[in-house]
């Protein structure tokens, strides 16, 4: 019975000490970002902030990221918001949408914008478009063989 009890606690320490050493030695970029948040060094945990903030963003949790959002530079937040916030994307797809001589480049970035927000049959039409407008763009044709 108490054989029983040391072995189970010794296996129990031992995952406990695997969990922390894989931890402490390959973070995950959540960990990573928040510790550099937590720094005392400015620019360190200015990073840290911007890191975490993209992280919220590109996740969809536009709720967490609005909290960081007056602690960083308004440029970098508006640039990055254009690429990512729903609404604004969706204003950009209807303003390519109705374009009426789209090019490959235009296709390109129809393709990016429907795949972000989860239309992946169009994302998939629109570099099949792409790739009949401009066949021998090598990154046109690298998406186009793999979509299909």
């Amino acid at each position: 019975m108490k054989k029983n009890k040391i072995i189970i606690l010794v296996t129990l320490l031992l995952i406990i000490i695997t969990n922390l050493y894989i931890s402490l030695k390959h973070p995950d970029i959540y960990t990573v970002s928040k510790s550099e948040l937590s720094s005392l060094k400015g620019s360190t945990s200015y990073l840290g902030r911007l890191h975490l903030w993209r992280l919220l963003v590109q996740n969809n949790d536009w709720d967490n990221a609005t909290t960081l959002e007056s602690k960083l530079n308004p440029d970098q937040v508006k640039d990055y918001k254009l690429s990512y916030q729903p609404q604004l994307l969706l204003d950009k797809l209807i303003l390519l949408s109705g374009l009426d001589n789209k090019n490959s480049d235009d296709y390109l970035q129809l393709a990016k914008i429907q795949s972000i927000l989860g239309y992946s049959s169009q994302a998939i039409d629109s570099v099949k478009k792409a790739h009949q407008l401009d066949p021998i763009r090598s990154d046109i044709e690298r998406l186009f063989y793999q979509v299909n």
